[in-house]
């Protein structure tokens, strides 16, 4: 019969499933040198926006830092709806700042009116990667939202976030007066991670370690019956050979 895991989280822990927009002003301390005044009137005036668009179609404002939010919705539909009619207003307006957006359907931790957790964290390396006046998506959120919208979703390829381990793919959304780039390439390089498929020598590193945990016992096996060598001797040579084999076909290093 199969063990059930236990449960670790601890009871005044409260998860949900929501979708995250995370937005921030772009080049703000750029703007900030030569008018700083006239930049925090038009954060102000931009913040107005967000938040009149935000309580509009159902969402509410989690958390606020510097020149950036974190808004959630329980529909994604509105919510990409959200983002696009914002970006539109900043660009079209005179006297706003320019943000990038991003959106997750993701997990959340839930403290007291904000949210924490890797579905926040993803929402915000999204927005990150966006362009000014731009919003960049997860799959999760076209999954949901495709086809319900009077906008498209171009995929750009997968990516590794910074301080995530797997890939996530990344898409743009595509509708009139949004800022989209041609490539995942021109927003941010992908992080490679080496892995035994791709490095050769990688791999019969992992073959060499998992031939001397199976040589170990035969072995022992072999000692302890006496008598010179015996059968376990026998799968001993054969593991051995099979390792001569392959490092044989090892190509050379590359550096």
């Amino acid at each position: 019969m199969r063990q059930v895991g236990t449960i670790t989280q601890a009871p005044n822990i409260q998860r949900k499933l929501t979708t995250i927009v995370a937005a921030d002003a772009a080049n703000v301390s750029g703007r900030m040198a030569p008018d700083e005044v006239g930049t925090i009137q038009a954060l102000r005036r931009s913040r107005v926006i967000f938040e009149h668009s935000i309580r509009l179609r159902g969402g509410r404002i989690a958390n606020t830092a510097g020149d950036g939010l974190i808004a959630e919705f329980p529909s994604v539909v509105e919510a990409v709806a959200t983002a696009i009619s914002i970006q539109r207003a900043l660009c079209a307006g005179k006297d706003l700042l320019l943000f990038r957006i991003g959106l997750h359907l993701g997990d959340v931790i839930v403290e007291d009116d904000d949210l924490l957790g890797d579905g926040v964290n993803l929402a915000a390396r999204l927005q990150e990667a966006a362009p000014e006046g731009g919003i960049f998506v997860s799959r999760e959120v076209v999954d949901q939202a495709n086809g319900r919208l009077d906008a498209e979703f171009c995929a750009l390829g997968p990516a590794i976030p910074e301080n995530f381990i797997e890939e996530v793919a990344i898409y743009a959304v595509l509708a009139d007066g949004i800022t989209t780039p041609n490539d995942l390439i021109a927003v941010a390089p992908q992080r490679t991670v080496p892995t035994e498929n791709g490095d050769p020598h990688a791999k019969f590193s992992r073959t060499k370690m998992r031939a001397g945990l199976a040589t170990g016992p035969l072995v022992i096996i072999d000692l302890m019956n006496g008598a010179g060598p015996g059968w376990p001797t026998l799968g001993v040579v054969a593991i051995g050979f099979s390792v001569f084999m392959k490092w044989r076909k090892l190509p050379p290093k590359t550096h």
